[in-house]
Formats: structure tokens, sequence, C-alpha cells
């Protein structure tokens, strides 16, 4: 199952973590995103650093959970240029950007430039 695009908007800010928020669900407490521009579902991240590579910016940075386990956080969100890059490499699907205008079109216009 693929990150809540909508946890902006459903899921409840439980506090910060360098700069940026911690997000948790409220079906299911054990789930936590973390971001404000780009969100990442730590529940389904497995730290693959695919999204780090991928990432023109610099916004992920390698992080270790409440777990222990391997993550991708992103730290410098701030400077997220809206490529959507990250989002189309993550094989978990676990990263979600915030939408803004010409977004979607430049993330169609990729897709279609590759076929």
């Amino acid at each position: 199952m693929p990150i809540d695009k909508t946890f902006r908007d459903t899921w409840t800010r439980i506090g910060q973590h360098d700069g940026h928020s911690i997000w948790q669900s409220d079906k299911d407490e054990s789930s936590r995103i973390h971001g404000n521009i780009v969100g990442v579902d730590f529940l389904l991240c497995y730290g693959c650093e695919k999204c780090i590579t991928a990432c023109p910016t610099n916004v992920f940075v390698t992080f270790t959970d409440e777990r222990k386990r391997p993550v991708v956080d992103p730290l410098n969100d701030a400077d997220c240029i809206l490529c959507l890059v990250c989002e189309i490499v993550c094989p978990v699907e676990a990263i979600s950007i915030e939408r803004e205008g010409g977004s979607v079109d430049t993330l169609e216009s990729l897709l279609q430039s590759s076929k």
C-alpha cells in the first residue's frame, strides 16, 4: 500500500524533527510520515536510497528511525523543486510531494518523453 497522499489533511501533526513535521495516522499509531513539502512514510521506507541518488537538490539523508530501521529522511525538503523524481524511483511508493501548480504537468511530460 503506497503512502497516504492525503496525510497533510487527514493525519495529526505530532511534532517536529530537524525543522520538518512528523505526522501520525489516527488509524494506526505506529505509522509516521516525516516532512512538509516532501513526505516519507517511515513504515514503508526501507532505506534503499534510490531517492537520495535521484534527487537533484539533496533533499534526503539517511536516518535510523525509532525502531532502529534505516530510512531516508527529507531533512532538506524546503529545497525540493517539485520535479517528482523521488516519487517515480521509490519502489514502495513511500514518498509524496505536495503538489503545486505545474508539478503534475511536469510528471506527465517526463512520462510522455520516456515512451
